[in-house]
């Protein structure tokens, strides 16, 4: 009943699922307790503990966990500026600044809020926003992806990445968890039912082209991989939690979730957070090509994006692209694009927002120079897609 009511209240305040929310801005809950970032990629991050608020009107809690998953906050602002380098285009981000000692968005709502009814309406305000974003997807693309950012003290330097599945399921044979059974409580229901190559739901869990050996192949060991398809006895491990469960394809609907557990080697140090962030953002981007959406870079998103790297004046983008590339301008440039033999491949003239075809490059890695009365105004590394 509390949460219907909160619910409504928060409805009436304009803070429903069915508003539209502008790309590139950031909305608030009550108190600024809770921010979504809305997004126009079939992505959404949810940081749920990477909070430091601890405002006196919610005390601390007596129930439940209460670790802060550091720097957690820190990993998603870079994993978001990294893809918005890489496509000009971003995710969908539900954070909760508050402590995990005030408020765990993780937890159903009486383990997470412990009764106090300002922490009853930021969880609410969290899930609420979380529905929001899958919305936005659902309605764009039909499907995709949640990605539940955590971190573990766990002495195994490697991510966890949970799926609804326990370290002892993760073991079982192939054939057991390609059955209905299996599948029909993973976290990636809809994607092991319908995906770009028909993999199965073992192939998405530990095969070559899962999450966990993408990650393995970047230098990151993750468990399960095709390294690591399932932790060792005794082993800690973290299958995926409240998040993961609610807002992933178990029960229903087609965005998926994937709880990621990061270890502190690739969250505590600025310039190795920085760069896992990089990893990340480029995996995540391949995940979605690989087995949800083949032609994504020619679309990375339709919505215009307010306050990002549209407000520069001298822009390229998407990348990785396709059949064509746009380049935005301040004042007319010539654009030259190099393949990395140092071969001009594209000479041409440019003014304001120009759509290039580059149907003739062959997949692969090309300098882009933007030069303005004979000064380089912009140099940069862009990046063909694989034909398909």
């Amino acid at each position: 009943m509390r949460k219907a009511v909160i619910l409504l209240l928060l409805t009436l305040c304009g803070i429903a699922y069915s508003q539209a929310y502008i790309p590139g801005t950031s909305y608030f809950g009550r108190a600024d307790y809770i921010e979504y970032i809305a997004g126009n990629l079939p992505l959404i991050l949810s940081v749920p503990h990477g909070g430091n608020l601890e405002p006196s009107e919610i005390p601390d809690r007596t129930c439940g966990e209460t670790v802060t998953d550091s720097y957690t906050e820190e990993l998603a602002a870079s994993i978001r500026e990294e893809i918005m380098e890489l496509t000009g285009c971003m995710p969908h981000i539900v954070i909760c600044h508050l402590k995990r000692t005030k408020l765990d968005v993780n937890r159903e709502v009486d383990i997470a809020t412990c009764g106090n009814q300002f922490a009853d309406t930021a969880w609410n305000e969290y899930h609420t926003f979380i529905d929001s974003a899958k919305a936005a997807v659902e309605r764009s693309t039909g499907k995709g992806l949640l990605i539940d950012l955590h971190g573990h003290g766990h002495a195994i330097q490697r991510l966890e990445l949970g799926y609804l599945l326990s370290a002892v399921q993760l073991a079982y044979p192939d054939a057991s968890l390609n059955q209905a059974a299996i599948v029909d409580i993973s976290s990636i229901r809809s994607l092991a039912g319908m995906n770009v190559n028909n993999l199965t739901h073992s192939d998405l869990l530990h095969g070559l082209f899962s999450l966990g050996t993408m990650f393995a192949t970047r230098g990151y060991p993750a468990v399960p991989g095709i390294d690591e398809p399932y932790p060792f006895p005794g082993e800690p491990y973290f299958s995926g939690g409240y998040i993961t469960g609610r807002h992933g394809s178990s029960d229903k609907g087609s965005v998926d979730a994937i709880q990621i557990e990061c270890n502190q080697d690739v969250r505590f140090e600025v310039t190795a957070r920085n760069g896992f962030a990089a990893a990340s953002a480029a995996i995540f981007l391949n995940y979605l090509i690989k087995h949800y959406f083949p032609d994504l870079p020619e679309t990375y998103c339709n919505t215009p994006v307010i306050g990002l790297p549209d407000d520069r004046e001298f822009f390229i983008y998407p990348i990785p692209f396709g059949s064509s590339i746009t380049v935005r301008v301040a004042s007319p440039c010539q654009l030259n694009i190099y393949n990395l033999q140092g071969e001009l491949m594209i000479s041409r003239d440019v003014s304001g927002e120009e759509k290039i075809n580059t149907e003739g490059l062959k997949s692969g890695t090309y300098l882009a120079i933007l030069t303005s009365r004979g000064e380089v105004v912009c140099r940069c590394k862009i990046v063909k897609g694989s034909s398909r």
